[in-house]
C-alpha cells in the first residue's frame, strides 16, 4: 500500500507520540547522548487537534505511522511543535510532505511569524527547514574539538570516562538541550 498523508485524529495521538519518542531517541543515540525521551500523554496534541485540526498530520503506510507533524497557531504566531519521521523511513520525502502541510496551516490561519525548536546538532532537519524558507534568527553554533585539547584548556571535567558515564546532554550543551528557531 502506498504512503498516505492524512489529517490525524484523536485515536492516532498516542501512537504518534510513541513515534516522537522513538525518533528523538534514535537521533540522540546516533549522536552519542543515549536515549532521552519517553512517551508522554498526548494532552497538548489533543488540545491542538480540538483547537484547530488543520495543523495535525499523519503519514501512514499499511497501518504503520511513518511520520507525524503538529503545528499550532495563536494569533499571528505559527509554532511547529512536532515533526518526526520514523527512523527507518527518513530520507524518503515524508518530512518534506508533512512540513508542507503544516506550513499550509500557517498560511490558512494568517500567521505572520513562524517558530520551532530543534536540537542544534540536528543538521538534517535544519536543512529541511531552510529549504522551506525557515531561517534561524539567532545563530546556531556547532563546534567540535579533540577531547585532549579541551582537557588541557579546561581541566579534568573533560577527562576520559568509562562507557555509560558520559555527561548528560544538558551539561554537554551548556544546560540547554534545545535551540530556538524563530522566523519571519
Amino acid at each position: 500500500m502506498p504512503l498516505v498523508v492524512r489529517p490525524a485524529n484523536a485515536d492516532d495521538l498516542a501512537r504518534a507520540e510513541e513515534l516522537v519518542a522513538r525518533s528523538i531517541n534514535d537521533l540522540t543515540v546516533r549522536h552519542g547522548f543515549g536515549p532521552i525521551a519517553t512517551s508522554r500523554p498526548a494532552d497538548f496534541q489533543a488540545f491542538c487537534l480540538r483547537d484547530d485540526p488543520r495543523g495535525v498530520w499523519l503519514a501512514e503506510d499499511d497501518g504503520e505511522i511513518a511520520g507525524f507533524a503538529l503545528s499550532w497557531v495563536c494569533g499571528w504566531l505559527w509554532y511547529l511543535a512536532e515533526l518526526f519521521v520514523a527512523p527507518g523511513r527518513q530520507g524518503q520525502g515524508i518530512g518534506n510532505e508533512l512540513l508542507e502541510r503544516t506550513m499550509q496551516h500557517a498560511s490558512q490561519a494568517g500567521a505572520t511569524e513562524k517558530s520551532l525548536i530543534t536540537f542544534a546538532f540536528n543538521v538534517v532537519s535544519q536543512g529541511l527547514y531552510v529549504r522551506h524558507g525557515l531561517f534561524p534568527r539567532v545563530p546556531i553554533h556547532l563546534c567540535s574539538a579533540e577531547r585532549e585539547s579541551l582537557r588541557q584548556a579546561h581541566g579534568p571535567r573533560f577527562a576520559r570516562r568509562p562507557s555509560g558515564q558520559l555527561p548528560s546532554i544538558s551539561r554537554c550543551c551548556g544546560g540547554s538541550t534545545w535551540r530556538p528557531w524563530v522566523f519571519r
